[in-house]
């Protein structure tokens, strides 16, 4: 705790820097500034916690230019299109701030037919939800940054063949302090260096209305902690709403990322939902849950007392592991948590791991990813994401918060890419396969002890088509056995999806 308390005193004191507009979390630009580390082009990236800011992706590549050696003539492409795409935030070759208002920044329309439910092939979308037929969306993004200001707003109409909704997909503003950028609104997070899923934190659910704060770039701390390298820290909360077993809980998290050697890059994290009607939820209920000490007792819903309970606490690490080397560059990385705690260490863990090979001997253009991810506990049947108390669990609005996978589970997940940079392009091949209630026990979602399979095959592909517009399409192809509430046991779904979008 006094570690966090001086990390956060020595963040006051950095020079004050303007607010800037996040990049959402599912952005191409993500894969983009990976493969330029994978290849030892940038080297002070934190890209284990995201959205990042656009200023920062300013930064990066800047930093790109400057390490580039001029003898990948496609590296340089890669970097030529992240710098049309981040213009605004660069003037030449150097990274500095400029106000500016768009009231009409991203035009897009999409398409999505499925002839099944969907449900389950659906996942890290920020919670939309695709109805078994016709599907259409159609929104606009606005953003501006004014010195310390920023503004962000995505509205979105969603029709399917039963409904016609207006939501508001995110909006959120920023305001920079000295050192430190502040952010109230709604918007999605992603914890973790892994691509297909994240233990606790993604953007599978919809986003949350959050108030967060973090450092909006890399700084080097003095004395000791200086050996930590470029460290960045983030810190939110919000409110769950009212329709739970336990109303209007809360949850709230904090994340460290630090490279103490430019190729090794470590995250550490926690999220506990506390309160909720009928619970305690004053100031010793929040530092108690903040020091990990534990909640002032409360009442369940059945008004029984809840002596000297923990609330839901979860607490993790991830680590990432770079080798650019020339013939075959790759990066290896990790993350595991806890669901409970057992002599002040997390316990009951479930792990993810991956591989990624952004060249393949020698085939700059094509890209390889293999990840494997266990919310599995031997003899613990159900234990991650679900709570005595907090039975609605660790979901928002029916998703849940952290891997799609859920609880009791097991996923493989393997993905081809060929990148077209001349035309901002890109193919992919994946296969997905999840294994459920491995522990074969009933629950409320299995109640006959089944062991549902999901098996899923897509290929896609995304390309400009002219100055600032671009086509994205995708084809899904899932098997789904032995999940309840399907029509057969034995089900087959195709899903298509076609987006055109247009930048101003």
């Amino acid at each position: 705790m006094k570690m966090i308390l001086a990390v956060f005193c020595i963040l006051l004191l950095v020079p004050p820097s303007a607010a800037s507009i996040n990049v959402p979390v599912e952005d191409e630009t993500y894969d983009i500034l990976q493969r330029l580390e994978a290849e030892g082009v940038i080297q002070s990236s934190l890209l284990a916690t995201r959205p990042l800011s656009r200023k920062e992706v300013a930064r990066l590549i800047h930093e790109a230019e400057m390490n580039y050696d001029g003898g990948s003539l496609f590296i340089r492409r890669l970097i030529q299109s992240l710098k049309k795409k981040f213009r605004d935030e660069l003037i030449g070759t150097k990274h500095i701030s400029i106000d500016y208002i768009k009231p009409l920044d991203r035009l897009y329309a999409g398409y999505i037919y499925a002839d099944g439910n969907p449900r389950e092939i659906v996942y890290n979308n920020d919670g939309d939800d695709y109805r078994k037929g016709s599907n259409a969306r159609l929104g606009f993004t606005s953003r501006a940054v004014l010195g310390r200001f920023s503004l962000f707003i995505n509205p979105e109409t969603r029709y399917s063949e039963d409904a016609t909704d207006i939501v508001m997909k995110r909006v959120y503003g920023t305001v920079g302090l000295s050192g430190l950028v502040l952010e109230l609104g709604k918007d999605s997070q992603w914890w973790g260096p892994g691509r297909h899923g994240s233990i606790l934190l993604s953007n599978n659910p919809e986003p949350m209305k959050i108030v967060k704060l973090t450092n909006p770039h890399p700084v080097l701390l003095p004395w000791a902690f200086r050996y930590l390298g470029p460290f960045n820290f983030t810190f939110f909360a919000t409110e769950l709403g009212k329709e739970r077993v336990v109303p209007k809980p809360y949850l709230w998290g904090m994340r460290f990322d630090f490279k103490p050697v430019p190729y090794v890059e470590i995250g550490l994290q926690r999220t506990a939902l506390l309160g909720g009607e009928g619970r305690s939820e004053d100031l010793e209920t929040w530092w108690e849950s903040f020091t990990g000490m534990g909640e002032n007792p409360g009442v369940d819903v059945a008004g029984d007392p809840q002596n000297n309970e923990a609330g839901d606490q979860r607490m993790g690490f991830d680590l990432k592991l770079t080798l650019p080397m020339k013939w075959q560059p790759v990066q290896i990385y990790a993350e595991g948590a806890g669901e409970d705690e057992a002599g002040g260490m997390p316990t009951k863990w479930a792990y993810l791991g991956g591989v990624y090979l952004p060249r393949i001997l020698g085939l700059e253009r094509l890209e390889l990813r293999a990840e494997y991810a266990n919310i599995y506990l031997k003899d613990l049947p159900h234990v991650w994401y679900n709570h005595d108390i907090y039975r609605t669990g660790y979901r928002y609005k029916g998703k849940v918060i952290g891997h799609h996978v859920g609880t009791d589970s097991r996923d493989l997940f393997f993905e081809m890419s060929y990148l077209v940079p001349e035309v901002n392009g890109w193919i992919k091949l994946s296969y997905d396969k999840e294994k459920h209630n491995l522990s074969g026990s009933t629950s409320s979602t299995n109640t006959d002890g089944s062991r549902p399979v999901k098996t899923e095959s897509s290929v896609g592909m995304k390309f400009d088509v002219w100055r600032g517009m671009s086509v994205e399409g995708r084809y899904v192809y899932a098997r789904l056995k032995d999940f309840e509430g399907l029509p057969e046991k034995d089900s087959r779904i195709n899903l298509f999806t076609l987006e055109m979008s247009y930048n101003f």
